[in-house]
């Protein structure tokens, strides 16, 4: 009996997880973009998610105005007890969620629903549409940027 409730749970936490990184169309309008030195931020967002659900997915786009690759090899935050680079793909007719231990950014890179992602496990409490939320991204010889990500429905 038990084995079949942790396998129910299993099952419902994988499903969240998926909704929280599908496909959508675009990302919400009316986002900003974060500079720092040779590095730009285009519409980082986190997908507003129902209630009673602690796991988002966070995207943006990352642009490279150096002549050198950037390697973005961690993300941190401390409104949520995790936060990690993932990428979906569809194996073998599964979708899954494969963890990231570094991305290269040559020039530009999105992360959008239904590929790379910043997945957002165990916010501490729901998040606020009217707020932005810090994460922490974490590239190679350099400091941490704090990027704000605001919160926002998928069109």
């Amino acid at each position: 009996m038990l084995n079949k409730i942790a396998k129910l749970c299993l099952s419902v936490t994988f499903l969240f997880l998926i909704v929280a990184c599908e496909k959508t169309k675009e990302a919400p309008k009316d986002i900003t973009v974060f500079v720092k030195d040779d590095i730009r931020i285009e519409n980082a967002w986190l997908r507003a998610m129902p209630q009673g659900i602690s796991n988002t997915a966070g995207f943006m786009v990352i642009k490279n105005d150096s002549d050198k690759p950037l390697i973005l090899e961690d993300v941190s935050l401390d409104w949520a007890r995790m936060g990690m680079i993932h990428e979906s793909k569809v194996v073998d007719g599964m979708a899954k969620m494969i963890h990231q231990d570094e991305i290269v950014i040559d020039k530009e890179l999105a992360f959008k629903p239904g590929g790379l992602h910043i997945m957002v496990m165990g916010t501490h409490k729901p998040l606020d549409p009217s707020k932005s939320y810090n994460i922490l991204l974490h590239f190679a010889g350099r400091e941490p940027l704090a990027v704000p990500f605001k919160v926002g429905q998928a069109k």
